[in-house]
C-alpha cells in the first residue's frame, strides 16, 4: 500500500482500505486487468489461513474516494 486515505476496521481480522497499490500487488492479487494507476478499494485479512488482500474493485476518482470515505464516516457517526 503505497498511499492509504483510508481503512475501517470490519471485525474478525478483516480491514478494508481506499489506498494506492503496488503493480506487483495488484498483479498478485489478480487483478491486474484493472491497471495499476489510481485508487482502490480492497479487503485485507490477518487471519493465518488466508492472509492477504482481495481487491474489491477500483475507485473512479480521487473525488469518489473522497465520497466513499465521507460515507463511512457518516455510518460511523450513525451506528
Amino acid at each position: 500500500m503505497d498511499d492509504i486515505l483510508a481503512s475501517v476496521a470490519v471485525g474478525n481480522g478483516l480491514s478494508v482500505h481506499i489506498a494506492t497499490l503496488a503493480r506487483k500487488t495488484i498483479e498478485n492479487a489478480g487483478a491486474s486487468h484493472l491497471g495499476s494507476d489510481g485508487y482502490f478499494l480492497f479487503e485485507a485479512t490477518d487471519i493465518p489461513d488466508r492472509k492477504g488482500i482481495t481487491i474489491l474493485g477500483k475507485v473512479a476518482s480521487l473525488d469518489a474516494a473522497f465520497r466513499l470515505i465521507d460515507l463511512w464516516t457518516l455510518r460511523e457517526r450513525t451506528a
